[in-house]
């Protein structure tokens, strides 16, 4: 290419000129010009990838699936974060619920997120409709409570599931489990109070997607330069731990294939564009 590399962001984080900065510093440093541009929802992100304006777009999950349902394929998703690899959903009961197996949940009220939820609900929706529950006929779902995150982005809060499943709004509720374990570890939730009743396949979340035609050289140098990052040099562990990461990987395509399923199923492949995100860690 004749121009730097363009790698577009959704701003969601408050911190994404000091993220996106240090990354432009490091490929730059290491001879490969490099902007950024910073798109206010991830509709316009994403329509300026599949578009062709910006070479690179990091993705929240579900603007991940989007983008590969609506440029067909083409946008190649290229690495993650080390915490984005083979992520987990759980579905959690109290304690001393009756409920023992997910054949237990029929009849029952669940808890599963905002809809277009990625963790919470497109991909438990899916995978145990794959395992012979279908949770919109079989279960009562339960919409609770939901908050913006930033302007156009909701979530239920960890906290507000939680408390519907211990004053018994609900009978069981998906969480993220990466978030869920983070908190435990914490002393925040007592693990001993609920059961995990179900795991979910291992997915991936949030990813680097290349733009359509995006030549393999220059893909592929982004991707080594990227996951040459060494979190011991200060500037690199400052943005590292924005990011909530310790490295980049290469990316597993096969880890949205779950996720493009889902959206499919609930007929988001387009629109919305990703208006949910889950932040992969809990604030403090």
């Amino acid at each position: 290419m004749n121009r730097p590399l363009l790698v577009g962001a959704q701003a969601v984080e408050p911190n994404g000129v000091t993220i996106w900065g240090a990354v432009r510093k490091y490929f730059i440093s290491n001879g490969v010009p490099m902007d950024y541009a910073l798109f206010s929802t991830y509709e316009a992100l994403d329509r300026a990838l599949v578009g062709g304006a910006i070479d690179v777009a990091w993705n929240a999950p579900l603007a991940q699936a989007q983008t590969i349902i609506q440029s067909g394929g083409a946008c190649r998703v290229l690495a993650m974060r080390d915490t984005d690899k083979e992520v987990t959903t759980v579905m959690l009961v109290r304690a001393d619920s009756p409920i023992q197996s997910v054949s237990d949940l029929r009849g029952k009220r669940l808890s599963l997120g905002e809809h277009d939820s990625s963790e919470l609900s497109l991909i438990p929706r899916h995978q145990l409709r794959k395992d012979g529950l279908d949770v919109d006929s079989e279960c009562i779902v339960v919409e609770l409570e939901s908050k913006e995150y930033v302007p156009g982005i909701r979530h239920v809060e960890l906290r507000t599931i939680m408390a519907a499943l211990e004053d018994g709004t609900v009978d069981a509720a998906t969480l993220f489990e990466p978030q869920y374990r983070q908190l435990v570890d914490r002393g925040r939730i007592d693990a001993a109070a609920h059961r995990v009743l179900w795991r979910s396949r291992p997915y991936s979340h949030c990813g680097f997607a290349a733009r359509p035609g995006l030549p393999d050289d220059v893909s592929g140098q982004f991707v080594e330069l990227l996951t040459a990052m060494d979190y011991s040099s200060p500037d690199i562990k400052e943005m590292m731990d924005l990011e909530h990461l310790r490295a980049w990987v290469p990316a597993d395509a096969s880890g949205w294939d779950d996720l493009v399923a889902g959206v499919k199923e609930a007929n988001l492949e387009g629109g919305s564009w990703g208006v949910s995100y889950v932040v992969a860690q809990p604030r403090a």
